[in-house]
């Protein structure tokens, strides 16, 4: 029964990848969270001797005038190079539901059944929405358990909020994986252009906060929807979280469409 269903069958070849990814963000953020025990006496005097470095150079990295807090170490540290990371994880999976099993020659023994095409996208983008939720869920542990093995109590539902506020941006690098690898069939190609945009879009929003000639440009990228300093202190930016789901429901919705109007190749 549970391989009949085709949501369910995606989401336990996943499993690998959600135990992997989830516990591998994990460590990582142990790593770091272990670390702030022995620089946390030194955190004000270098947020102070960073307030002298060049605004080009600080405005890429983050901000560093909560870096003597405990939410803004993780930020710095952490929180800000979270989502690229899980990026590759998205479009490693993205592009993996339709070009993947084309390339393998496994979609149109799939498309032999009686199961329409939009079904196959469908339950395919939703069983990765499911291992994205997962994979945060079981990141979120690790960092609050983490946090709670150094005493740093007083923080854990904003760490653990954003932490989850990864998850969009995260489903959206995956909607458009997932649409360019349709639109492209090589999964190969689609790869290459995914991650292009994806890190093209780091770069375009870090950079554009202190580059004048490239700030009207931010709004274009992916990353300028993204706060991981607001989700800690201030709360979830509802309304780029809402534009990020926005992205993600246009990715599917195209990916989608084009994959109902074209061949198969056998």
């Amino acid at each position: 029964m549970w391989l009949r269903n085709l949501f369910a069958k995606t989401l336990r070849d996943l499993r690998g990848q959600i135990l992997g990814w989830g516990i591998g963000a994990g460590l990582l953020g142990w790593m770091v969270i272990f670390l702030y025990p022995s620089f946390k006496d030194q955190t004000a005097a270098l947020a102070e001797m960073l307030k002298g470095y060049p605004a080009a150079l600080t405005g890429f990295f983050g901000d560093f005038t909560r870096l003597n807090t405990y939410p803004g170490w993780l930020n710095i540290e952490l929180f800000s190079y979270g989502p690229p990371i899980l990026a590759i994880f998205a479009v490693v999976v993205g592009t993996g539901l339709i070009a993947g099993e084309e390339e393998k020659g496994t979609l149109d023994l799939l498309l032999s059944h009686p199961i329409r095409r939009w079904r196959v996208v469908t339950e395919k983008f939703a069983a990765l929405g499911v291992a994205t939720l997962l994979i945060m869920a079981l990141t979120a542990l690790f960092f609050v358990g983490g946090s709670l093995m150094i005493g740093e109590t007083a923080h854990l539902g904003r760490i653990a909020l954003a932490t989850m506020n990864i998850a969009p941006i995260t489903l959206a690098s995956g909607a458009l994986a997932l649409m360019v690898s349709v639109l492209f069939r090589s999964r190969r190609l689609a790869n290459l252009v995914a991650l292009v945009v994806i890190i093209g879009s780091y770069f375009l929003e870090s950079l554009g906060k202190t580059v004048d000639v490239l700030d009207p440009y931010r709004p274009i990228a992916l990353y300028h929807y993204y706060d991981s300093s607001a989700a800690l202190f201030e709360g979830i930016k509802w309304g780029d979280a809402g534009i990020m789901l926005g992205l993600t429901a246009v990715f599917f919705v195209v990916a989608l469409f084009a994959f109902q109007r074209r061949d198969i190749a056998v």
